[in-house]
């Protein structure tokens, strides 16, 4: 099968476009012809060795997001059907540890990610538990459903699961031109929320507002950004805010929180080094917190809004899969809104 492939950590000339062999599905699992596949942050760390992260073994296929159809079931797969046209949920939970038993699959001490310690979807076939696969609508195209999985699943818990998001509330999604932003923006709308933004460019923020978001802040026009965040606000600041930036929109994102307020990250793009002043964090009464890991249920809750419409893949530009250097490149120069996407011969 045609895929793309490291046999080394390193810059974007160590990806490699060839030939591996094809995975075959074993008990309770699926292969999956693929025609999709979308980037993260976390590909660019896999490549590069980046934030420590290592990957499992060489020759080593990247990433995390897919979509594709069922081509073959293993013994005893269930709940899918060949031919069935499904996204896959990168994160392989073992089902047999004291988390998976009682419910909180979330914090599995033997999790696997696909694209990191196992092949991932940069190539034309994949194989993955049957659990972890997931129908999508018949009118949505591989390459929407590939830009789905990692970004909703970690927007839903970080906003719903972990901040508690409630109707009504105001919500500050940093980085609106991610991934992760934009899916954000669609989750908190889902819920009837006022949603402000913060982006690197004026453009990223007329797209955060075609998503549903009120208004935004140019962080790199203004840094200071939590003055502004105060003012539309009436001087209150925001409930909840979502970041995946880290160390250099620390402070503003700290201090655009109303009383009471919840901050929540689930990235560090900028740096992971902060500095939290406890007395503000105490008298105001705000609360702190990280992502952590993602549930199957968590999944399946938001694959139910992505079913009914409520919820789109945002896909910003498309790449043969051969291109994935220009791909790659993309992702580190920053310079689109949404995600970046292989589509697969």
């Amino acid at each position: 099968m045609k895929a793309v492939f490291i046999r080394e950590q390193g810059d974007v000339e160590v990806l490699v476009y060839g030939d591996l062999p094809e995975p075959e599905p074993g008990p309770g699992e699926v292969l999956v012809r693929l025609y999709a596949a979308a980037l993260n942050h976390l590909d660019v760390y896999a490549r590069s060795g980046g934030n420590r992260v290592r990957v499992g073994s060489f020759p080593h296929i990247l990433g995390s997001d897919m979509a594709g159809e069922v081509a073959e079931l293993g013994p005893g797969a269930t709940g899918v059907k060949v031919g069935q046209r499904v996204l896959v949920d990168y994160v392989i939970k073992c089902g047999v540890c004291d988390s998976c038993v009682i419910g909180r699959d979330e914090l599995c001490r033997r999790a696997v990610n696909m694209g990191i310690h196992v092949a991932g979807s940069y190539a034309q076939y994949v194989k993955a538990p049957f659990q972890n696969v997931h129908p999508i609508p018949e009118s949505m195209s591989y390459e929407e459903a590939a830009a789905i999985p990692l970004v909703f699943h970690t927007a839903w818990h970080c906003l719903v699961t972990r901040a508690g998001l409630q109707p009504g509330e105001t919500v500050l999604i940093n980085a609106a031109g991610s991934g992760v932003g934009s899916a954000g923006i669609q989750i908190a709308r889902a819920f009837h929320c006022r949603v402000l933004v913060t982006a690197g460019s004026d453009g990223k923020i007329a797209k955060a507002k075609e998503l549903g978001a009120e208004g935004g802040v140019n962080y790199t026009a203004t840094p200071a950004f939590s003055k502004p965040i105060q003012e539309v606000t009436g001087g209150e600041g925001v409930d909840v805010v979502f970041d995946s930036v880290g160390a250099s929109v620390w402070e503003e994102s700290f201090t655009s929180l109303k009383v009471g307020g919840r901050f929540v990250t689930c990235g560090v793009t900028s740096g992971h080094m902060a500095s939290l002043h406890l007395g503000r964090l105490f008298t105001r009464g705000l609360t702190v917190m990280g992502s952590g890991g993602r549930s199957r249920r968590e999944f399946r809750d938001f694959m139910n809004l992505v079913h009914r419409g409520a919820l789109h893949g945002v896909v910003g530009c498309v790449f043969p899969l051969e291109q994935a250097r220009e791909a790659h490149r993309l992702m580190e120069d920053r310079d689109f809104f949404g995600k970046i996407v292989l589509r697969i011969p």
